[in-house]
């Protein structure tokens, strides 16, 4: 199996052991290659934000045939039970970001669909039932959380407690919503860490 693997900034590549050859540069985002049992491995740096995301993960299905996506970087804690450096799996992922502004009061929609009237669909993406069951099986102790994602930097306590008590999220990124949004449209999964 082909996996993408996304990471948006340099710290979050570090880890990976194979990052001395790229095997193809696009725009400005390089891609390399490793292997891992028996999976073919395709790892890129995205930049920060829901656009850079999305075109890496566009890249990596199109011009690579990755079977499924992961993104996995740093995020921010929203939940106050959750202890710095905990490891979250989303599964669901809001953007929290996208949707309409009436009469003061902001009312998330799920990307794509044109923000009027009433929501017409679930604004959550959720991790595939039978990928959870094998990360479950295989990580019993890891935490399953929801994730939001939106293109802002998250510095204000004040507005980390709305969001949490608006979305009952475990964790805040700028990424993994649009990674899950494009996996989604090309009919592939996604997992976000």
């Amino acid at each position: 199996m082909r996996i993408g693997i996304i990471c948006a900034i340099p710290d979050e590549l570090r880890y990976f052991n194979f990052l001395k050859n790229p095997i193809q540069k696009i725009g400005e985002r390089k891609f390399y290659k490793g292997i891992h049992d028996k999976h073919e491995l395709i790892l890129v740096q995205s930049g920060l934000g829901k656009v850079n995301a999305a075109v890496v993960a566009t890249l990596l299905i199109e011009i690579f045939d990755c079977e499924i996506l992961l993104f996995s970087g740093v995020g921010g804690g929203i939940d106050p039970e959750i202890d710095i450096g905990e490891v979250i799996i989303g599964y669901s992922l809001i953007q929290y970001d996208y949707g309409t502004l009436k009469n003061r009061k902001f009312v998330p929609f799920r990307p794509g669909s044109i923000p009027n009237n009433e929501q017409k669909n679930e604004i959550e993406y959720k991790l595939d039932p039978k990928i959870k069951d094998k990360i479950k099986a295989s990580l019993p102790n890891v935490r399953m959380g929801k994730i939001i994602t939106g293109d802002v930097f998250l510095q204000c306590k004040k507005t980390q407690k709305e969001l949490f008590e608006k979305y009952g999220a475990q964790a805040i990124d700028m990424e993994g919503a649009a990674v899950a949004k494009v996996a989604e449209q090309f009919k592939i999964p996604s997992v976000v860490v």
